[in-house]
């Protein structure tokens, strides 16, 4: 069936089935980002509405910051960025599915590792005699574009063979919660910015030396010990960071 062909029996209102139709397009790729809309006009001749129509459904896209409208130039696609409060913990599945969009992720490799000498550092003296560690690095993505590349370290004896379970779109730490009955403590995460190197630019499609953001959080458990250090590299172009003052 055409997409431009309005349901004219539906119950739904013109507007919706029109932005709903312009909605599809831009995550398509129909309408590129950063690019202008067809004219209030042509849309109207190309649904057989009135310009009012299609306006009321250019506004509905407006309100949620898919487009924008600049006065004797027209409607404009925004590029979408993911926002994360300050105040909570990085968590990108959630981020994602609160911008109405199903998380997806890609696993680049999970195996079993000598301990890198950093993680071993943040391991701490509770880690000393810890030899090997399971590694997991995740490719996240966000209407079709990669925006974080996440490498976890989590103890082995901790969670054995927890790399043959499906990693795409589970939470690490829920996983550790449920299936390892680990009881999650303090957590602590540091934001800093940086620069991708290659192996990081070339996965999550940037220049190589563009910025991005960088996260390390290091969960604990009730003990102290620490279950999971993270380190995610997210793109500066496709996550806002965000705190609100009272």
């Amino acid at each position: 069936m055409d997409a431009t062909i309005i349901d004219r029996n539906s119950f739904i209102p013109y507007y919706i089935q029109i932005k709903q139709v312009v909605l599809d397009r831009i995550h398509n790729g129909i309408y590129p980002y950063n690019k202008l809309l067809p004219s209030e006009s042509t849309l109207a001749k190309e649904f057989s509405v009135t310009r009012v129509t299609i306006r009321k459904a250019l506004d509905l896209l407006r309100q949620e910051s898919i487009i924008s409208s600049s006065k004797g130039v027209g409607w404009t696609v925004v590029q979408r960025r993911i926002e994360q409060q300050l105040t909570t913990s990085y968590w990108f599945g959630r981020e994602v599915e609160n911008t109405g969009t199903a998380a997806v992720s890609r696993v680049i490799k999970a195996e079993k590792v000598p301990v890198p000498k950093d993680v071993a550092e943040i391991f701490g003296d509770k880690g000393s005699d810890l030899l090997v560690c399971y590694e997991i690095i995740r490719l996240r993505f966000f209407e079709q574009k990669p925006v974080s590349l996440e490498f976890s370290y989590i103890p082995e004896r901790l969670a054995p063979d927890i790399i043959k379970m499906p990693l795409e779109n589970l939470s690490i730490i829920e996983l550790l919660k449920t299936k390892f009955n680990l009881k999650i403590g303090k957590t602590i995460e540091y934001l800093s910015p940086r620069v991708a190197d290659g192996y990081e630019s070339n996965l999550l499609e940037i220049q190589t030396h563009a910025p991005v953001f960088q996260t390390e959080r290091i969960t604990r458990d009730k003990s102290g010990y620490v279950i999971e250090f993270r380190r995610s590299i997210i793109r500066g172009d496709k996550v806002v960071f965000r705190t609100d003052f009272q």
